[in-house]
């Protein structure tokens, strides 16, 4: 019942500014008017994208309609294309800045971005429109000690206080700031909002420790909630603990599918996890709500390949690369796994190209230019490009283990020997877990640099490690190197 007032309240904000508009002709009024009650109509039927070809239709008519603009960013904002949305709400806000809806909606973009800088002088405004609103003044602090900013911050909470007298929430607000008790025993009594704000605020420090305190202490009451679930998730996963950051996001995906960046978040651990099936099926659902996100179609790609279904992974490329043209970091990830793909089915050429144009998208992706590099020596082929790639990632990354073993693959497949046992060893020296190939390696290079025993040694750690390539098998029953 409550949601259906919220929207009539909405469908009569908005028919009143039309009623209000500078005038227009009667033929196009008619038309906007028309326009309008379509787009809500088909807002209402969640069909986002008829919607907003109806609101735009109506600023092409009159450029200057704020609700009309009002609705596009409401639209974008709800399927999580918050460029679009900010281009929006800020056309409507310059149309009339005195609709506190628009300032709401404003802020609410800001809040989801993170954008506290911008968010600070959307309050300004709101504080203009209802200065006795005492939350709107107190937000704001907030967003000013969430920015970092901890003096300004004081002052606005002083402020506050002068205005609206004392209270708890007041002085839990400072003592986050300045730490003290409030960090190391969470408020009891403190609710559910003051809480969440807390723990948002010590995230944004990297507060771990404490954020989770505050969190436990309405943990038992609020296991419904989704955004506490997904906050408490966050939580979890900045401390390493993936499962029971899964599980969290998990739960809250089941009582809402609207929050568009926890899905980025399950899909991001089931790859840390290596969850590939379980992933295509959350990407399929992911998709379902958020169709036309292109990172979601690249997650489905990246899994259906890890599974061997790369026919179906070209398509959800295809996909991701028809979305979101203007994200070139986004476009070079897609390139790159589109050539990984092809590689896959022997298209070697198309594969290089793809590489060539994620690295034109992003060239400061060193780790696209790693794999693009190893690829290369892989195939023994281009070993010159292969080594001016790895020169400028290795630069970047000096302490990568990844690129430091393809600059010694590269430079073992070149003859260059003794540079090559110096790139291996830092690869294990920055891999603590010893990858099994970097140790195949290691002993490849021993073998080129006089010292098939200690050769052999290497080998040996890398089967053991769980490399059970027939090609190492054969090098440690035959005691010596093979390409084939």
């Amino acid at each position: 019942m409550n949601r259906i007032v919220v929207l009539c309240g909405m469908l009569f904000l908005t028919l009143s500014s039309v009623a209000q508009r500078l005038p227009v002709s009667a033929r196009d009024s008619i038309r906007i008017k028309q326009l309008f009650f379509a787009g809500l109509s088909d807002k209402l039927k969640e069909n986002y994208v008829r919607s907003n070809e109806n609101f735009t239709k109506i600023t092409a008519i009159d450029a200057g309609s704020a609700a009309a603009w009002y609705e596009i960013a409401l639209l974008n904002f709800r399927q999580n294309k918050m460029p679009e949305a900010e281009t929006a709400i800020t056309t409507a806000v310059n149309i009339d800045k005195n609709n506190p809806w628009y300032w709401k909606l404003m802020a609410e973009l800001y809040k989801s971005t993170g954008s506290m800088d911008r968010l600070i002088p959307v309050f300004d405004q709101l504080i203009r429109l209802a200065p006795e609103q005492q939350s709107y003044q107190f937000d704001r602090a907030n967003a000013i000690a969430i920015s970092g900013r901890k003096e300004e911050a004081l002052a606005a909470y002083a402020l506050v206080e002068k205005k609206f007298g004392p209270s708890e929430a007041l002085t839990r607000a400072r003592q986050r700031i300045i730490g003290g008790p409030a960090e190391v025993v969470a408020p009891a009594n403190a609710n559910a909002t003051e809480a969440m704000a807390a723990a948002t605020l010590f995230l944004s420090q990297k507060k771990f420790m404490a954020a989770s305190r505050v969190l436990e202490n309405i943990a038992g009451t609020h296991q419904d909630d989704p955004l506490f679930l997904a906050l408490y998730g966050d939580v979890l996963y900045e401390t390493g603990n993936l499962p029971a950051a899964l599980e969290h996001y998990k739960k809250a995906l089941k009582l809402t599918d609207q929050l568009y960046g926890v899905w980025e978040k399950v899909l991001n651990i089931s790859i840390l996890m290596g969850q590939y099936k379980q992933m295509i099926g959350v990407g399929e659902a992911a998709l379902a709500v958020y169709p036309n996100q292109a990172i979601l179609y690249y997650y489905m790609a990246f899994a259906l390949h890890r599974e061997d279904q790369n026919k179906e992974a070209l398509e959800h490329i295809k996909s991701a690369m028809a979305l979101d043209g203007e994200n070139k970091e986004l476009q070079a990830l897609i390139s790159a796994l589109q050539a990984e793909i092809l590689i896959d089915q022997g298209k070697v050429s198309a594969a290089d190209q793809a590489f060539e144009k994620a690295v034109s998208l992003d060239p400061q992706n060193f780790l696209i230019m790693n794999n693009y590099a190893y690829y290369l020596a892989l195939r023994n082929e281009n070993l010159d490009k292969a080594e001016g790639l790895i020169a400028v990632a290795a630069n970047a990354l000096p302490r990568d283990a990844s690129v430091a073993d393809t600059y010694a693959f590269i430079l073992l497949k070149k003859g260059k020997y003794e540079l090559a046992k110096t790139w291996i060893e830092k690869s294990l020296q920055h891999n603590e877990a010893e990858n099994s190939v970097y140790l195949e390696h290691y002993g490849d290079i021993l073998f080129h640099t006089g010292t098939p025993d200690e050769a052999l040694i290497q080998w040996k750690k890398s089967r053991d490690a769980g490399n059970d390539s027939p090609l190492l098998k054969r090098k440690i029953n035959e005691k010596k190197y093979l390409t084939k």
